[in-house]
């Protein structure tokens, strides 16, 4: 009887020295609740606070990335890509006072406008463009205009996609 005794009380030792073990194992993992001087709660309010903060910042995320795809949406639709070209179409004038404005979106749609200046006034013209194409004929420096706006993809430069 006696060694069975002496049996049940080195399990009993050998068990306590494992759960103690294991205490020691979780403290260490999660000290910082154990070890907080933090006195408002206990560890599962604390988890519960921070599952509730997790939860929170899933729901901003998400604002954020709809708010981000309503904005990249303006930014595609934006008339944000610029072309300029000043130039003299006639040799009895300087001064290159003429000149072409090619304003597009994201997708290359927008107009032209050109400015004729001669000595007995000043012509504007306006052409709209379709996918980097306009219906019209363009002149060279209407075209030139539309080229160096359709190189300019800002949105691209900036944030690295489309």
């Amino acid at each position: 009887m006696e060694v069975i005794l002496i049996a049940f009380v080195v399990g009993l030792i050998g068990l306590c020295a494992y759960l103690l073990w294991r205490i020691i194992k979780i403290e260490r993992n999660f000290g910082e609740f154990f070890n907080s001087k933090d006195t408002q709660g206990s560890i599962m309010s604390r988890l519960n606070q921070y599952a509730d903060q997790e939860k929170d910042q899933n729901k901003r995320l998400a604002k954020l990335e709809e708010r981000t795809q309503k904005l990249q949406g303006l930014a595609e639709h934006g008339h944000s890509r610029i072309g300029f070209v000043r130039f003299n179409p006639f040799a009895d004038t300087g001064g290159d006072q003429s000149f072409c404005l090619a304003v597009l979106d994201y997708k290359g749609n927008g107009w032209v406008i050109s400015s004729i200046h001669a000595r007995t006034g000043s012509r504007v013209y306006a052409k709209q463009i379709i996918l980097g194409q306009s219906s019209h004929n363009l002149s060279d420096e209407e075209a030139t205009a539309v080229t160096k706006a359709l190189k300019q993809n800002p949105y691209q430069e900036k944030h690295g996609s489309k």
